[in-house]
């Protein structure tokens, strides 16, 4: 890390001086918790309902497990955005425009491709091969015309399912972060000079934190009006995106940005930001005990993430308030919590720290692999729930460090 000159009031004095190591690595501690939020997510996805992306399960789905995936789609994302808005500034002053956007396209872009190429259609094959009533799936016939779609429509296919099944799957984050880095790039051409040089932007008051959450709120909220969570689309033909939060996600890698300018995780003052982390993980913790003793859902969300009902054509606004709030506490406060308590400086931190893109890249086929392998055992669904996740994480942090990153060519991109 680059030398980095910190002329930013934080609470009353100047902090100058160089980026230390401990701050680099509470920021990376920051990014390893949040990948395996990831992982433990698409973990759990396929217990609780059937979903379009999931392993299908001949059993029931797990009750109440539905509040750890609507606490983690609360903010763990947009926490991904934001931090990686938060270097972007920086990476651009760094290399300029050309190179930023030819590592941008090394760093990001080749991953997509591979991840497009070879391991989305591994993932999906993998789930189909599983599917119950499909007996036999070929692997080349599967890519060739049911995840491409050249040829026919089989006369089998599940009605349910989609056809041709093409998708950027989970790497629709590395596609946005593509997209966003060629839009900075463009603004940062046609900005006046004069911008860049301006005083970097203090960390935010509470009453301005406040406003973001509310904003966000009424911005999510009327974009559910026509999409609610889970309902996924291609913008513009190849943007793969949910609309219901995309609010969340733009919103708060743009605020990354500035943030990166003014060193918000640097010069958040402690107390304002443990604060909101209490607001945030106080919220996350009684959505838990409202659903683990049956006062919210019943068992499954009665209104999930704020989607209309049969009696009214209108989103609730409560679970849309709240999910705001939630996400604006946690993306607030954890970072503040990490760097206060400067985790990440252990060899595992580190070494799980340099595998997070090789993680989020990798990690689907194995989670896959693990559920179909535990499905063929006497198992209980809630024990092979709470198996899935650590030995998925275990088999992929394998591969990626000992085979991914220990490849010269994958090395350099990962």
């Amino acid at each position: 890390m680059s030398t980095i000159d910190l002329s930013v009031r934080a609470t009353g004095q100047s902090v100058v001086g160089t980026r230390s190591k401990a701050r680099v690595d509470y920021v990376d501690a920051l990014r390893v918790l949040l990948i395996l939020l990831v992982v433990a997510h698409h973990s759990v996805e396929a217990y609780v309902a059937p979903h379009a992306s999931q392993i299908v399960f001949p059993d029931a789905p797990i009750p109440r497990v539905w509040a750890f995936l609507a606490v983690n789609a609360s903010f763990f994302m947009g926490l991904f955005f934001l931090l990686a808005g938060y270097y972007t500034p920086q990476a651009y002053d760094r290399r300029g425009a050309g190179r930023f956007l030819r590592d941008r396209l090394i760093r990001i872009g080749i991953p997509l491709l591979l991840g497009v190429v070879l391991i989305v259609p591994l993932a999906a094959w993998i789930r189909m091969a599983f599917y119950p009533g499909v007996s036999h799936l070929g692997g080349w016939e599967f890519v060739t015309r049911d995840f491409l779609g050249i040829g026919n429509k089989p006369d089998w296919w599940p009605k349910e399912e989609r056809w041709p099944q093409f998708s950027f799957g989970w790497l629709w984050f590395i596609e946005h972060l593509l997209i966003y880095a060629m839009l900075y790039t463009v603004w940062r051409l046609i900005m006046p000079p004069r911008a860049a040089d301006a005083p970097p932007p203090a960390a935010p008051a509470s009453w301005m934190i406040f406003a973001y959450a509310i904003g966000l709120a009424a911005a999510s909220y009327v974009v559910r009006i026509w999409y609610p969570q889970d309902r996924w689309i291609a913008f513009l033909g190849f943007i793969q995106m949910e609309p219901a939060h995309w609010p969340q996600y733009a919103s708060l890698f743009v605020i990354g940005l500035i943030a990166g300018r003014g060193h918000w995780i640097e010069t958040m003052p402690r107390g304002r930001g443990l604060a909101w982390l209490a607001v945030g993980g106080g919220l996350a913790l009684l959505l838990y005990v409202l659903v683990g003793t049956g006062l919210v859902g019943g068992g499954a969300p009665a209104v999930p993430a704020g989607g209309a009902t049969a009696s009214s054509p209108l989103p609730d606004w409560r679970p849309v308030v709240y999910d705001a709030f939630m996400c604006t506490g946690l993306c607030v406060g954890l970072p503040v919590a990490f760097r206060e308590l400067a985790l990440g400086t252990s060899s595992l931190w580190r070494m799980l720290g340099r595998n997070v893109l090789a993680i989020y890249v990798f990690h689907y086929p194995f989670v896959e692999l693990v559920q179909v392998g535990l499905m063929q055992t006497d198992l209980a669904k809630w024990i092979r729930l709470l198996l899935t996740w650590p030995i998925a994480v275990v088999l992929t942090v394998l591969f990626t460090n000992y085979v991914v990153l220990r490849l010269p060519g994958l090395r350099r991109v990962f």
